[in-house]
């Protein structure tokens, strides 16, 4: 036979029994709301406090009265003692007051004088009081249960001194003390229930004002989940413990809703990062399809025009190319990957790109100057030496790009309040300041009519700067050019090493030309960093 087929054992069913009605017990119990449970924990405690003090109070009650009682029994046995050695008397002579009983006894316990029958008539008599008894109590209280009424006395017996080796008892009946013991619990009992029900209002009362707090904190996480993310937690005194948990919740919520609005802010960007990307992207492949298309319908026969066509296609290819490579450059950037950090002198970079722009631009008058009406000097920074060749010669040709042919340039370099310092300085239509804080946007132009590909970039090549210099711990800005023009600054942390190669522009044969004061200064990176950010974009 398995276990499970075995009989249950009563053992076993009460056990069984007594697990299900726990478990039942303590699903009701936590089903109940905290209120509810703090509001019965309270009361109960109310309640088993009330029954410990009233247990102590007639204890305590019960013993003075017996003690009472048993000092009034001393005073009547003192008086009957006293009044003689005879017991021969009668009892009448030393009874006290009517509720007391005297009796006199013989040493085998028989009654030689009883005690004055009671007011109604009954003559009672405490049995069991003999000379054993009598020597084993000696003038000690002790309570009798006594067989005609049923009831408790208190007794106190003593021998009486007579060669017949009688003795003498003084009693009382404890009743009157039970009455007042039950009348007192009586009363206690009410007032208890009284004070019970009271304190459960008022505490019920107390407790729920205590949690309205509690119920703010619900309403608001209820709202802030509903989508209302600028509700928040009144606190109103914060030193206490609902006013810290308040404090806390409402810095909790500034971080998510900080945080959603981040993510909304980023998923908008995205999605305009696609639709721009896509948008930049379909034009050279439009491009390449439809003049792949034109040669397999052999629309374009001539040798001329095939090579015409082949070369708009390689074109395109090739802008398509730079297109992605730069939104590579982005994602690197994005993902914030460690950079190379060696020691580059931005005067060497300053002079090479002076070089390439004449190159590119013989029409241009290309100058390296100072940063503040200083003369150039040597720059030593911490970086990745190619990122920051690309971040001048993007600025360099955006500059080139967007000012009219034969409009000199100049590039700065130096340092500002603890700060590496370049520039780009054009002397063009510059930059309308409504259009300033987009300058470095992705995918943004400040001609929106401009034909994509017919005079520059996809609109990356500022957004790349941007991620550059603040990958490096820097900042760029826009500020107008004194006269007209615009000037890209860009600020670096300076490297903590010493410059040990000091380049001299002599070699490369640049006219040194002071930057004009009123350039405005860049701002230190704790701010500019958030200049930056918040004009993410491109000309």
């Amino acid at each position: 036979m398995t276990e499970a087929d075995s009989p249950t054992t009563p053992r076993q069913h009460v056990r069984s029994t007594y697990r299900s009605l726990n478990a039942d017990v303590h699903r009701r119990t936590h089903a109940l709301s905290l209120r509810v449970r703090l509001i019965a924990v309270v009361t109960g405690l109310l309640v088993v406090a009330l029954v410990l003090t009233g247990t102590v109070t007639l204890l305590v009650l019960q013993r003075v009265l017996i003690a009472q009682t048993d000092e009034q029994l001393r005073s009547a046995m003192n008086a009957a003692v006293n009044y003689g050695p005879s017991a021969a008397r009668g009892a009448d002579a030393v009874l006290p007051p009517t509720d007391y009983v005297v009796q006199v006894s013989g040493s085998q316990g028989q009654v030689y004088v009883p005690s004055k029958p009671t007011p109604n008539g009954e003559q009672l008599t405490l049995s069991g009081i003999d000379s054993s008894w009598v020597k084993a109590h000696n003038g000690q209280p002790q309570t009798i249960t006594n067989k005609q009424t049923g009831d408790e006395w208190r007794v106190i017996a003593k021998p009486t001194g007579l060669p017949d080796g009688s003795s003498i008892a003084v009693a009382r009946s404890l009743t009157p003390v039970e009455h007042t013991l039950k009348d007192v619990a009586a009363y206690f009992v009410l007032v208890g229930l009284v004070v019970v029900v009271a304190c459960g209002v008022l505490g019920a009362y107390g407790i729920r004002r205590a949690f309205r707090p509690l119920r703010d904190v619900e309403a608001v996480a209820a709202a802030f989940g509903g989508g209302d993310t600028s509700r928040r937690v009144p606190v109103d005194a914060a030193g206490t413990e609902v006013g810290r948990l308040g404090t806390a919740i409402n810095g909790m919520l500034d971080d998510i809703e900080t945080s959603l609005a981040a993510r909304e802010t980023s998923e908008a960007r995205m999605r305009r990062f696609v639709a721009d990307a896509s948008h930049e992207l379909r034009t050279p492949l439009s491009a390449i399809r439809g003049f792949a298309e034109m040669h397999r319908m052999g629309i374009v026969r001539k040798e001329a025009d095939i090579t015409t066509a082949f070369s708009r296609i390689e074109s395109e290819a090739t802008r398509m190319g730079g297109l992605v490579e730069d939104l590579l450059v982005l994602a690197r950037l994005d993902e914030q990957r460690p950079m190379r950090r060696d020691p580059v002198d931005l005067f060497a970079i300053v002079a090479d790109a002076r070089h390439d722009a004449r190159a590119l631009a013989p029409d241009r008058t290309v100058t390296v100057t100072g940063i503040d009406g200083a003369p150039p000097q040597p720059v030593l920074v911490t970086g990745d030496e190619a990122k920051l060749r690309q971040v001048l010669a993007n600025l360099i040709g955006n500059a080139l790009r967007h000012t009219p042919a034969g409009t000199p340039v100049e590039l700065g370099v130096g340092q500002r309040d603890g700060w590496a310092v370049w520039s780009v300085v054009d002397h063009g239509p510059g930059i309308p300041p409504e259009d300033a804080a987009r300058v470095f946007e992705r995918f943004w132009r400040a001609d929106s009519s401009r034909q994509r590909g017919a005079g520059g970039g996809a609109g990356l090549g500022m957004a790349i700067v941007a991620g550059i210099v603040q990958a490096h711990g820097g900042a760029v800005r826009v500020v107008q050019t004194p006269g007209g023009g615009a000037t890209i600054e860009v600020a670096l942390p300076l490297a903590d090493a010493p410059l040990e190669d000091v380049h001299d522009d002599d070699d490369d044969g640049a006219d040194v030309e002071e930057l004009s004061d009123a350039h405005a200064p860049p701002t230190p990176v704790d701010e500019a960093v958030d200049d930056t950010r918040s004009s993410t974009g491109r000309r």
